[in-house]
């Protein structure tokens, strides 16, 4: 490998930690500064699920190709100014207005982030490999910036350093970036297949429920970080120490045991998930509080960090590359709707329902691959014998 192959490889590791950094703090800082100045829960729930709209209709835009190296860098400090200023107005008399200005320049700095990336990566000449330990790096440093997510001031003041720090960052790994890809784009899902959908008609199959269904559960186990925190922290166990475990389990998993996934064949893959599935359910139906919300938090996290290392190293579970993120950030936003409304009416009792049925179609899937075959056989038997 050349000078010019190691410097892009280098560079483009750092952006895409940088871009899930974005990806990570925001969605749990902006959650977080929600629930401390919107109205109600579901309210609040509901401006995570706009920024997470806001964030694909962006990314469809920023990651089509053609932008210029200088206007990117023109768009990034100045959504960066725009996002940091709102942050800070937010908590000095701004309010809600201003949160929801910081919300929008969050997802279009986190989708100018991602073009980066897709510019990047285009410049190698093989595609690189997944990236596992730049997205782990990346959470690591958004755990570290977000603290304790109930010090609104606090909160604020960092988020606003780190989307300046951040943006600064990006405009320096793009500099040199040709006009011309040398290789094909992949436009399918957020920083340039890093977080891609599952192939269409996915749901078919059985054997995939389990990794579908850890794929899911990042939503409510992202929307319902900053209540969880707030729960835990109301029961002695301090907020920072909850979210540097709730990423470490989304995360670490994939990390650590990266060279067996590689390995795996698709009914290990979904062995362990559904098993991770079911017993994190299990802890949200039995165990006691805390350790409720700590138990389905550590296993659907390394439920789900296991899901998505298995898609990043299997291609073929990638789905339509070339798709738009904006289909799938509209699903995910009707999804959190619904979670927000579901917690609004409940409580913690509505986190604990979404994570119970998680885990019950893990095991109504196992069953259905159990029985599957036999049934097949029976009635094939009993099409002869007619």
């Amino acid at each position: 490998m050349n000078a010019f192959s190691t410097s892009i490889a280098w560079r483009l590791t750092l952006a895409r930690a940088c871009a899930w950094a974005l990806l990570v703090a925001g969605w749990v800082g902006i959650g977080s500064l929600a629930l401390l100045f919107a109205p109600s829960i579901e309210f609040a729930v509901a401006m995570v699920a706009f920024w997470l709209l806001g964030l694909g209709a962006a990314a469809s835009f920023a990651t089509r190709g053609g932008m210029r190296r200088v206007t990117r860098a023109l768009a990034l400090g100045l959504v960066a100014a725009l996002t940091g200023c709102s942050l800070w107005s937010t908590v000095n008399g701004g309010g809600l207005a201003m949160l929801l200005l910081a919300l929008v320049g969050w997802a279009a700095l986190t989708a100018l982030a991602s073009g980066v990336v897709r510019s990047l990566r285009l410049m190698q000449s093989a595609p690189p490999s997944p990236p596992v330990a730049a997205a782990t790096l990346g959470a690591l440093s958004a755990g570290l910036v977000l603290g304790d997510p109930g010090d609104a001031g606090g909160l604020a003041v960092r988020l606003a350093i780190f989307v300046l720090a951040v943006a600064i960052v990006l405009v320096k790994l793009q500099a040199r970036i040709e006009a011309r890809p040398r290789a094909p784009g992949c436009r399918a899902g957020l920083f340039d297949c890093s977080l891609p959908a599952w192939p269409a008609g996915a749901w078919r199959d059985p054997l995939q429920w389990p990794m579908l269904l850890a794929g899911l559960a990042m939503l409510p186990l992202m929307a319902a970080l900053p209540l969880m925190a707030a729960w835990c922290s109301a029961r002695g166990i301090a907020p920072q120490v909850l979210v540097l475990l709730h990423l470490a389990a989304m995360f670490g998993p994939a990390l650590l045991l990266q060279t067996w996934i590689t390995r795996w064949s698709l009914s290990t893959l979904a062995t362990v998930c559904g098993a991770l599935l079911a017993v994190g359910a299990a802890c949200a139906a039995w165990c006691p509080a805390p350790i409720d919300l700590l138990g389905l938090s550590l296993t659907h996290g390394a439920a789900w960090s296991l899901a998505w290392s298995g898609q990043l190293w299997a291609p073929a579970r990638r789905g339509r590359q070339g798709s738009s993120p904006l289909r799938a950030a509209a699903g995910y936003a009707l999804l959190t709707l619904a979670f927000g409304f579901l917690v609004e009416q409940v409580g913690a009792r509505g986190v604990a329902a979404v994570h119970i049925a998680l885990g019950l179609g893990a095991v109504v899937a196992g069953l259905l691959v159990l029985v599957g075959p036999g049934v097949r056989a029976a009635m094939a038997r009993r099409h002869a014998d007619r």
